[in-house]
């Protein structure tokens, strides 16, 4: 079996996607080991999900992918580690599989995708270089542009949550020429979960004809406006604090015309249907206690 990577944008029909792992997570973290606001509350509430939880809201997901025709593959197993998330270890744009670097607490999960990586050929793959950093939940590809959510030096030093920085911007912009960079500061905060945002795709995401948006976690307001204007205002969907909270905009396309939602997003399901999607609901509750939701337990490795 042999991949050939290939990613233009967040919603045209995906043909393979990596799903990653809720087995043997290795339990509730310490709250000094937490490296996110919201699995911080939930460790500090006593409220941190049970793997056998998580694997059955992955199942849900994986479930509705492979009844639509999607190959689903998944990271090589490692004990005692949260391997969820698999969208940040990996990302792709156009052809070309990037492999990041990644905070030093989520180092273990790069060795995980090491099979995988053995079936996409060496021309196809990236490594970017010391001192870039970036993760998948931060780089969104919508066709002509790679939108990137970036932190300047202060906030990547101050910040656990800050995981992208503008070095690591800079050297994908030198190597997809062709795209239009634009960055995108973020508010952040490693302890409350309404005060900031972990990635850009849990403040932004675009969709098959329009785009979702949490406007109070932009530092700036001309890059909300600037986002409205590109999408159109009547195609923009405007998260509320209580539903970024929820993770709103972490949705999953697997088509232009199918999105992947979680149930607790009422408001905003019903504004899809208006729109002509077809909204897949599901139970996410327990992933989204992590710092997650749907768009961030997917990688994509294939749109066709």
């Amino acid at each position: 079996m042999q991949i050939l990577p290939e990613i233009q944008n967040e919603y045209g029909r995906l043909d393979t996607v990596v799903v990653g792992l809720a087995s043997k997570m290795g339990g509730i973290p310490e709250l000094e080991d937490c490296y996110d606001a919201r699995s911080y509350e939930s460790a500090k509430l006593g409220m941190f999900p049970k793997e056998e939880s998580c694997s059955s809201q992955l199942k849900s997901l994986i479930s509705i992918l492979e009844q639509n025709g999607v190959k689903v593959i998944y990271p090589s197993l490692i004990h005692s580690l949260n391997q969820v998330f698999s969208r940040d270890i990996a990302f792709v744009i156009e052809d070309q599989y990037i492999i990041p670097n990644v905070i030093a607490d989520r180092a273990k999960e790069r060795d995980a995708m090491a099979e995988i990586e053995k079936i996409i050929p060496s021309w196809n793959i990236i490594m970017m270089p010391s001192g870039c950093f970036a993760e998948g939940g931060d780089v969104i590809v919508d066709n002509d542009h790679v939108f990137v959510g970036v932190s300047n030096d202060e906030t990547f030093d101050r910040f656990k949550t800050a995981r992208t920085n503008f070095r690591g911007m800079d050297y994908l912009e030198d190597e997809f020429p062709a795209k239009e960079f634009k960055g995108f500061e973020l508010h952040k905060d490693d302890r409350d979960p309404l005060k900031g945002s972990l990635h850009l795709d849990c403040a932004f995401q675009p969709i098959g004809g329009g785009a979702l948006i949490a406007p109070h976690l932009f530092k700036n307001e001309s890059d909300v406006q600037w986002l409205i204007e590109r999408y159109g205002e009547t195609n923009v969907y405007s998260c509320s604090p209580e539903e970024a909270y929820s993770l709103a905009t972490n949705v999953f396309s697997f088509s232009p015309k199918d999105i992947i939602v979680s149930e607790k997003c009422e408001a905003m399901q019903y504004w899809l249907r208006e729109r002509g999607l077809n909204v897949h609901s599901i139970v996410y509750d327990e992933i989204v206690k992590m710092g997650g939701l749907l768009r961030c337990t997917t990688m994509p490795l294939k749109r066709v």
